[in-house]
């Protein structure tokens, strides 16, 4: 009988523990728990194409971001949402593929033909922006980032 007692016991501290464990890691890696919504709002949008927007931390920079959507063209303003974003530091970079290849297109002098953005109004001279130019800050709750599409 004590020996029943005493695994009941064993066990409820083991469930508690591993209850425990659970929470710190979803807070501790950036689980859902503190995941934000982040709302980028593209202005300058065409009537033709797609727009793909990416969500980037500085070592995904200029690079194939995981966080990247590709919607409709929404003459005017197109809406993107990206749920359960850690929080942290961002750059977006956004473009309309008018001519539909699934990239931007570059002309002869190396400077983009199709509509393009990055946060924060960031500037691209001779090649694109610094992170830290574009970067915004994402918090625990909702964050809404706009871009004005450069033609």
């Amino acid at each position: 009988m004590i020996r029943c007692f005493l695994a009941a016991i064993r066990d409820a501290l083991l469930a508690s523990v591993i209850i425990t464990a659970v929470a710190f890691a979803g807070v501790a890696f950036g689980g859902v728990a503190h995941a934000a919504t982040v709302e980028v709002r593209v202005s300058g949008v065409g009537p033709t194409g797609a727009v793909f927007v990416q969500l980037c931390t500085e070592a995904q920079f200029m690079r194939a971001c995981p966080l990247r959507q590709k919607v409709a063209a929404t003459p005017g303003l197109t809406v993107v949402h990206f749920a359960d974003v850690a929080p942290g530091r961002y750059a977006v970079s956004a473009f309309q593929d008018v001519d539909g290849n699934g990239r931007i297109t570059f002309g002869g002098l190396g400077a983009p033909v199709e509509p393009w953005g990055y946060s924060r109004a960031a500037k691209a001279v001779f090649g694109p922006p610094l992170f830290a130019d574009a970067a915004v800050d994402v918090g625990p709750t909702s964050t809404v980032i706009p871009i004005a599409l450069k033609k």
